[in-house]
This record gives C-alpha cells, structure tokens and sequence, in this order.
C-alpha cells in the first residue's frame, strides 16, 4: 500500500580520502549532505557556477540537476570529476576528494520572526529577524531562509559583524529578483512578525589572518559580507590599507554610504571607497567611476592588488579574478563568494 509517511530512500556515500561515511537522501545533494554532517567542504555558489565542489567519483551512479560541463574542465571530466552540489546519490557511492575536509561549526535550525525589513535601495531591504536563540558565527558566512508555503531554503550573507559574542538578532541584505519566488513573497507585502527557520552557519568566506593590503570588490547586495569582514577588521585594530570598490546600476542604487563612511573615519589606515555605476544616465551630475567595476582594477597600484574579498554576481567575481591572476595576484590570496539567485540558475 502506497503511504504519504514512506521514509526517503538513503544511499551509503563513502569518502575514501577522509575514511568516514554519511548517509544522503535521494532528494538532497551531495554537498547539502555533507554541510549538514559539518564537513567544510569547499563551495562558493551552491548552483553549479564556481566549480569549487569538485569531487572525483570514484564509484556508484548520481543524477546531476545541471551538468558539471557548465563549470568543469574536459581534463576534469574526463577523470570523473563532478559538482557536490549538482550530485543526487542514485547508488551508494565512494567518492574521493583532493584535500583534506575541515570540520566547520556546527549547522543548526533556528525559529526566527521577522521585525523589520527597512529598504536600503530601490530594490535592496535590510531584513532583520529575531531568533529563538543566540547564534555564533564568522562575518562572511552565510545562513539558509526558508519561508512558509515557499519551497526550498534560499541562502544570505550576514550583513554585520557581530559586537559582543553571539547575536540574537541578524541582519540580511535581500535583493529583490522579479520573478523570484521568495524576494516577490518577501517584497510583496507586509512581512513583520512572519516566522521564518534560520539554518546556520555555512560557508568559508572569512577574514584572513594578514597585514597585507586589502582589495575589497563587491557588486549588488554583495555588500553585505564585505561589509561583515571589514567590521571584523576594524574591531580587531586592524591597521592595513583597504581599497572598497562597489558596482551599483545607478546613483539611487548605492546604499550602506554612512555606513562606509563611518567605517573609513575610524579605520586606522588608508581607506579608499571607489563607487562605480554601470548605467547612470549619461548627462547625470554624477562624476564618479562609470562602467564596470571590474574595469577599476587596472588602475590599482601593485600594493593594494596583495588581498582580494571578491562578492556579488558570479560574473562580476569571474571577471575580477581574471583581472587580477593577470596582474600577478596570487590565487591563495583570492577569497571569492558568488551570489546567484534560483531564477539565474535555473
């Protein structure tokens, strides 16, 4: 007899270079599975864009949502490696990895209730929700929101540093994508006191232990980490000097500009803020940078190319490190996170 209660079917998945197994559901990805079981497996899209979350299957069958051609390279393809976060386990599976795993904080599940989401630009808000309980996590990472009646969890950056140890209270900035399930729910109507489930933290998008110069890029609501890390930065002293540039469409669509001022009038070194607008009108007061904010790079001297924290659109963030492996930029000193909503992807 059929029954609705029937229990998903779970596939053994054996990692041969870590000696340990989980088990994955037939609905869940690989790198879902292993976020969860608190492996820091690498990753910076979660959709199939970076190709960060390669592993070499070693054996078994999976079904991939999209196929890891779109970010793989043939060499890469052709010794069996794919994307976790592309890979349904349709066989237990033993797969390999090509460095060793780290183990992350630990995800939970939190009630949240949302209590205010003030517009920062035409199409960003600050969604501010309170949680049942206190969280820890790095400015940089990332928690998934899921809503009610909305399928599927969508991921956000914390947009603060937290003061004082673990934060009750989160902040997100959420940018609007017409068409999208969750920002047309979530911009489409009064939202306050709404519950949401908070599942948190993910993600190894940090500060870096350094003293070398910082090249902060970040486009749209990338911002928001970047912002994150920089408050990091500051409530540890630090002293090195910070180049900020930020592609935004047009002069409505900048936001966080106190925000940043106060941060350059406190910072204890050099700080430079670059905005750089894409599509302002051409006959427009606005002297700034125009173009792409990625064209900025060039114009840079050597010493301020040394760190790179690369966030928004995987575009945007493919393009700056083309940018800046030409210039000489080593690739273990770009961090990178990229933002891509469910519609893109799709």
């Amino acid at each position: 007899m059929f029954s609705f209660l029937k229990k998903p079917e779970l596939n053994t998945v054996t990692l041969a270079s870590e000696a340990r197994t989980l088990l994955v559901a037939r609905d869940k990805t690989l790198l879902e599975a292993m976020l969860a079981e608190g492996l820091a497996m690498p990753h910076d899209c979660k959709v199939g864009s970076c190709g960060t979350c390669k592993f070499k299957l070693v054996d078994g069958r999976i079904r991939e949502l999209s196929p890891s051609a779109l970010a793989l390279e043939r060499d890469d393809l052709s010794a069996g490696y794919r994307l976790a976060c592309q890979a349904l386990p349709r066989s237990d599976l033993t797969i390999a990895l090509d460095a060793p795993l780290l183990s992350q904080q630990t995800v939970e599940n939190y009630s949240a209730t949302i209590v205010a989401s003030p517009r920062l630009c035409p199409d960003i808000i600050n969604l501010i929700v309170e949680l049942d309980r206190s969280l820890s996590f790095i400015p940089g990472q990332y928690a998934d929101l899921s809503a009610p009646g909305i399928d599927g969890p969508r991921s956000y950056s914390f947009a603060f540093a937290p003061k004082a140890g673990p934060a009750r209270q989160l902040q997100f900035h959420v940018r609007h994508v017409p068409g999208g399930t969750f920002t047309d729910w979530l911009f489409g109507g009064e939202r306050i006191g709404t519950q949401l489930m908070v599942s948190a933290p993910y993600g190894e998008f940090h500060l870096k232990t350094s003293t070398a110069p910082m090249l902060c890029i970040a486009g749209g609501s990338g911002l928001a980490p970047i912002m994150a890390i920089l408050q990091e930065a500051l409530a540890n002293g630090a002293n090195r000097p910070v180049v900020l540039l930020y592609g935004a469409r047009s002069q409505a669509h900048l936001y966080c500009l106190d925000a940043i001022g106060e941060l350059k009038a406190a910072w204890n070194g050099p700080f430079e803020f670059r905005p750089v607008l894409s599509e302002e009108a051409p006959d427009s007061a606005w002297d700034g940078a125009r173009g792409l904010v990625t064209q900025q790079i060039a114009g840079l001297p050597d010493e301020a190319l040394c760190e790179a924290y690369l966030c928004g659109p995987p575009a945007m963030v493919d393009l700056a490190e083309e940018e800046l492996l030409k210039a000489g930029v080593s690739r273990d000193t770009i961090s990178a996170d990229r933002f891509l909503d469910r519609s893109s992807a799709q």
